[in-house]
C-alpha cells in the first residue's frame, strides 16, 4: 500500500462546527458507526493495491446464506437510506474508495487505485483502474464516475438523496480522460470530511448509460449493471435473492465464496430465530437478544453487538392543534420517561437514550447531559417550564 503524505490540518475544530460539517456527518451516516475516517493524506499511490484475506492460505468454495429482509422499498441505492437495500445490493456494486474491511476508521482504495489533492484543499483528483468490467461487459470509465456523483451531488428534479448535503461545497465533477476524474470545490472542506462523505457504501458507481435509460431514476430498476464481486441470478420477491460470483471481478482471487443466498426474513422475529438457530441460515442481523444468548451458548455460534446510526423518534405535525402549542410539546417531552421506554423494549428492539448526532460522536450532547433532560422533571423544575419562553424548541430521542 502507498505511503500517507504531508499529514497537516487545514481546519480547526471551531471551523469544522461552524461549517456544520459534524452535524452533517452524523445525521447522513457517511459509515455506519463511525463518523469522519482517519486523517487522510493529500497524496497516496495505491496502484498495486489488493483486497485480500489476513489468512496466509484463505479457503474458497461455498455458498452464504443470509436472514435478511429483501424487499427494499426500491432499488436505487442513491435515493436508500435503509439497510434493506444496501445489506443485499452493494455486493453487486463498487465504490470510488472504499472503508478498509479490517480497519473501519481508514479510507483504502476500491475503483480508484490511487488519489491526488489539491494544496488548497479544493480540487480532489482520483485515478481509476483499467480494464474494470461491468457486469453486462461494458468498461468503467471516468464519465460513469462523473455521472454517478453529479447525481449524487446535486440531483435532477423529482430525485431525492439523503446524502447529497455532504455535497453542497462540490463545484464541478470532471473527467479529465478516461481513466481520471475530477472534483471541484467552491471552497475548502476539511480532507477526512470529504473523503468519507465519498467512500459511503451507498455511493456505488453505476454506469452513466443505467442513469441515461432511465431518466436517471432508479426506483424501479430491479437489477442493473454493476462492478462488485457478485451479480444477480434470480430473485423471488419476499422470499430469496441469489447471487453468484464475478468471475471477471477487477479484484483478482475475490470473492472467496462461490455465492451468496438472501432469505427473507423480519427483524426480531420468530421466523429469524428459527432460521439461524436450526442452521437454514448463516448469518442473520437485527435479532432479538433472547435469540443471541441461545447463539452464545451454541457450539460453533458466534455473536456480535453493535450500535446502529437509527432513530427512533416519535414526529409532532405542529401545524394541528393542540401540538401547534409549544408547551403542549414540551409537556409531551417531560412526560416520556426515555429510559424506562428503553428499559421496556429492551429484549425486542435494544436502544438508547440520545439525540439527533451519533451518541459516540465528540460533537454528541454528553451522556451527563442527557440525563438532566431525560427524566421526569421535579415539581420545581415544572414551575421553570411553565415560566420558560415559549420559543417552539421541541427534542425527541
Amino acid at each position: 500500500m502507498g505511503e500517507l503524505h504531508s499529514l497537516r490540518p487545514r481546519w480547526t475544530r471551531r471551523d469544522f462546527l461552524a461549517s456544520s460539517a459534524a452535524i452533517a456527518a452524523g445525521a447522513y451516516g457517511m459509515s455506519p458507526g463511525l463518523g469522519l475516517a482517519e486523517q487522510v493524506g493529500d497524496k497516496f499511490d495505491g496502484s498495486a493495491f489488493k483486497l485480500a484475506a489476513p489468512e496466509p492460505k484463505p479457503k474458497s468454495g461455498g455458498v452464504l446464506r443470509m436472514g435478511i429482509p429483501n424487499r427494499p422499498p426500491h432499488f436505487d441505492l442513491h435515493q436508500s437510506g435503509t439497510f434493506f437495500n444496501l445489506g443485499a445490493m452493494a455486493c453487486m456494486f463498487d465504490n470510488l474508495i472504499r472503508r478498509d474491511p479490517f480497519d473501519r476508521a481508514k479510507i483504502i482504495p476500491d475503483l480508484a487505485h490511487s488519489w491526488e489533492i489539491a494544496e488548497d484543499g479544493k480540487t480532489y483528483t482520483f485515478f481509476l483502474r483499467k480494464d474494470v468490467q461491468f457486469s453486462d461487459g461494458a468498461e468503467l470509465t471516468a464519465e460513469d464516475v462523473k455521472a454517478t456523483f453529479d447525481r449524487i451531488a446535486k440531483p435532477p428534479s423529482g430525485i431525492s438523496i439523503p446524502r447529497s448535503i455532504l455535497f453542497k461545497s462540490v463545484s464541478g465533477i470532471n473527467a479529465r480522460d478516461k481513466y481520471t476524474v475530477e472534483f471541484k470545490l467552491a471552497e475548502p472542506r476539511p480532507i477526512d470530511f470529504m473523503m468519507s462523505a465519498i467512500a459511503s457504501g451507498w455511493n456505488v458507481i453505476v454506469r452513466k448509460k443505467t442513469l441515461e435509460e432511465n431518466n436517471y431514476n432508479l426506483r424501479k430498476v430491479v437489477v442493473y449493471p454493476g462492478t462488485g464481486p457478485f451479480r444477480s441470478v434470480r430473485r423471488v420477491e419476499n422470499e430469496i435473492w441469489v447471487m453468484e460470483k464475478n468471475a471477471n471481478y477487477w479484484n483478482k482471487g475475490l470473492p472467496y465464496v462461490e455465492g451468496i443466498e438472501f432469505y427473507n426474513v423480519l427483524p426480531f422475529s420468530p421466523e429469524m430465530a428459527s432460521a439461524i438457530l436450526a442452521g437454514r441460515v448463516d448469518y442473520v442481523r437485527a435479532t432479538d437478544p433472547a435469540t443471541v444468548r441461545k447463539a452464545k451458548a451454541t457450539p460453533g455460534m458466534s455473536t456480535a453487538t453493535y450500535y446502529q446510526s437509527v432513530i427512533h423518534a416519535t414526529w409532532l405535525n405542529n401545524h394541528r392543534k393542540p401540538l401547534d402549542d409549544p408547551r403542549v410539546r414540551r409537556a409531551m417531552h417531560l412526560v416520556l420517561d426515555q429510559p424506562v421506554l428503553v428499559e421496556v423494549v429492551k429484549d425486542v428492539a435494544p436502544l438508547i437514550v440520545g439525540g439527533f448526532i451519533y451518541p459516540f460522536s465528540e460533537f454528541a450532547t454528553p451522556p451527563e447531559e442527557l440525563a438532566k433532560t431525560a427524566r421526569l422533571p421535579t415539581r420545581s423544575r415544572c414551575v421553570d417550564q411553565r415560566s420558560a419562553r415559549a420559543d417552539g424548541g421541541s427534542r425527541s430521542w
